[in-house]
């Protein structure tokens, strides 16, 4: 790695290892019941869904906490049915869209599939793929060149598609801002239908089109706004399906299932973390279920690389996040898109090996550079800071950082250093990366204050993309440290500003050890998935520790042992203790201070493991009883 290019570093100084980081503890606030919940009734409603519905009442204390008022919103929440999606048509354009593809397939036209490249964007594109297949439409899928051509629809793929005798393009998960594309679209008297989910620009708001396939329209009243690219895609395929019905396409009962492409929709919607409720939690669990057993070559071949075989007894959302999400990004940040689409929407299943295998080699050389590029983005902020740099935000660039892996590392400067960051990538005299925010702090409006000194960006108010030419870099680190200063932000004259950014640590209920059942961590399971919006139950408990271990030197396993047992009591029961385990602690706490009493944050969960399952505690924090 080279020295970088932003002259933040005095190499004769030294930094004292704890200027950057946060010593506060981090505050816990207990989710409370929405008041309406509780309003005229004569009985609790946690107690009434317990009674009714036979689940404890823990669980049902949860499930008032999710917005869940009645028995019957429960029932349906744990035993979600694809009966219950959305009607597709509610969606603004769609039947306008529906006809045209319909026009597509009777003529014989060949459809232009043009997806992002990302995650949400590639297993889209796949998804029409596979749809316009099961249809009979014909169709080809490209993606642009995250390098060449940059994010979403450009002139030149609208052009090179008119060449190839084009004359209907359907974008997936990008087109809402691409005004030019879509003119030389019009121009060249082509069709175009967006479906993207993205926000519609405030200014210019909608691109010329055939058809927009887009809920965070104005005057989409389809209460879809929750769904990704890919899921938005879904219902595109649902309403085709069922003209296709109406009008013979196929005999009675032999009509292409779409529920077997629900693979596709689970990894979108977990790599893009859109809430995990309402459709989207439909659609998540019988996702995971479909993906679990996909007969899909490419999918089957991306789960075996990853370790994930048929017989695994839970999948979740994080598994596709951590996992499957960053390797079919790998393709795209690193060489193409293109052969992440591939692998996804092939049949054939000794190219879905191949393709996998590749994937899997592009996936170990990202996580390389991005450990190399972590390594000295690290020392570069730790020295700024030190010398009293990147009060409010952190600007760091260089010409060797990888454009394709910048924002992975982005995201991790915000974890480590708790402020929104830019990491930039150098060519030549421009510069391009990633924004990523921290503490919700709205960094698209940040840009919004620095553009006289940008080229271009985009996004939203959590991440966005940017790029500027190098001379003015310093004036762009001076403007956005100062969009995001306390003055700026209108929380001028707090006492401790800092303490805004440590987000409250949201919790559940204080409950005892001997509350977390087996039976109940089972129906606690139910609630799933978890994720943005269905975010996992947290509880607290009193109790020490005992028999801790390291792990990897940075992990500590250990039992939990309840406030009313003796820690070298060897005969406790189960309901006494609970196996726990603590990621990532092993830096930062003292392993003797376990074993004193202490008030315990965590998530109370079933385990699986070489076909064992056991209920573990997995810790998300701890106070000491002095601090209670």
């Amino acid at each position: 790695m080279g020295s970088p290019r932003l002259k933040i570093m005095n190499a004769n100084s030294t930094t004292s290892g704890v200027a950057w980081r946060h010593l506060k503890q981090r505050p816990w606030e207990y989710v409370s019941e929405a008041p309406d919940t509780l309003a005229d009734r004569a009985e609790n409603p946690a107690e009434a869904i317990s009674r009714e519905t036979g689940l404890s009442l823990l669980t049902a204390k949860v499930c008032v906490q999710r917005g869940l008022k009645s028995a019957d919103q429960v029932r349906a929440f744990l035993s979600p049915r694809l009966e219950g999606l959305t009607d597709p048509y509610k969606i603004r354009d769609m039947t306008i869209a529906v006809d045209r593809l319909v026009q597509a397939r009777s003529e014989g036209e060949r459809v232009l599939i043009f997806g992002d490249y990302d995650v949400d964007g590639t297993t889209g594109a796949a998804l029409l793929s596979w749809g316009f297949r099961d249809f009979g439409i014909q169709y080809e899928a490209v993606q642009p060149d995250r390098f060449k051509d940059g994010y979403g629809l450009n002139v030149g793929a609208i052009e090179a598609a008119h060449g190839r005798g084009i004359r209907l393009v359907v974008t997936i998960d990008c087109g809402i801002t691409s005004f030019a594309a879509a003119q030389r679209a019009s121009e060249l008297g082509m069709d175009l239908i967006v479906v993207d989910h993205h926000q519609v620009d405030p200014e210019k708001g909608l691109p010329k089109a055939t058809a927009i396939l887009n809920p965070q329209r104005a005057d989409c009243e389809s209460g879809l706004k929750m769904l990704c690219g890919c899921g938005l895609g879904f219902y595109l395929l649902r309403a085709l399906r069922t003209r296709g019905k109406q009008d013979g396409w196929w005999t009675l009962g032999q009509e292409p299932n779409l529920k077997r492409h629900l693979d596709l929709v689970v990894m979108a919607t977990a790599a893009d973390m859109v809430p995990l409720m309402g459709d989207n939690h439909i659609l998540a669990r019988h996702g995971l279920e479909v993906l679990k057993f996909t007969k899909k070559p490419g999918v089957r071949a991306l789960l075996d690389v990853c370790g994930i075989s048929e017989k695994a007894d839970h999948l979740s959302p994080s598994h596709l996040g951590f996992s499957i999400g960053p390797r079919i990004n790998a393709s795209g940040r690193l060489k193409t898109a293109g052969i992440a689409l591939s692998l996804l929407s092939t049949e054939d299943p000794v190219q879905a090996t191949e393709l996998s295998l590749e994937i899997e080699k592009l996936n170990k050389e990202r996580m390389e550079i991005q450990n190399q590029i972590w390594d000295q983005v690290k020392k570069v902020v730790e020295q700024g800071l030190a010398e009293g740099k990147f009060q409010n935000a952190i600007v760091v660039g260089d010409e060797t950082w990888h454009e394709g892996v910048v924002g992975i590392v982005a995201s991790r400067v915000t974890e480590t250093f708790h402020r929104p960051a830019v990491v930039l990538s150098f060519r030549g005299d421009h510069a391009k990366g990633s924004v990523r925010t921290y503490a919700g702090k709205d960094v698209l409006e940040a840009l919004r204050k620095c553009a006289v000194h940008l080229n271009g960006f985009g996004g939203h108010r959590h991440a966005a993309g940017v790029n500027l030419s190098v001379e003015n870099l310093a004036e762009f680190q001076t403007a956005f440290n100062e969009a995001l200063s306390p003055e700026t932000l209108g929380i001028a004259g707090v006492e401790d500003p800092e303490a805004l950014a440590l987000q409250p640590l949201k919790l559940d209920a204080k409950v005892r050890l001997e509350d977390l059942r087996f039976s109940v961590l089972q129906e606690i399971e139910r609630l799933g998935p978890f994720g943005p919006g269905n975010p996992e139950p947290v509880f607290s408990v009193t109790a020490s520790a005992r028999q801790v271990k390291v792990l990897k030197e940075r992990h500590y396993k250990f039992q939990l042992v309840s406030q009313s047992a003796s820690p070298r009591d060897l005969s406790l029961t189960a309901g006494s203790l609970m196996e726990s385990i603590w990621f990532y602690a092993a830096k930062d706490v003292e392993a003797a201070t376990l074993s004193e009493p202490a008030e315990w944050a965590g998530v109370a969960e079933l385990n699986r493991f070489n076909g064992r399952v056991t209920p573990t505690f997995r810790v998300k924090d701890r106070k000491p009883t002095s601090l209670l």
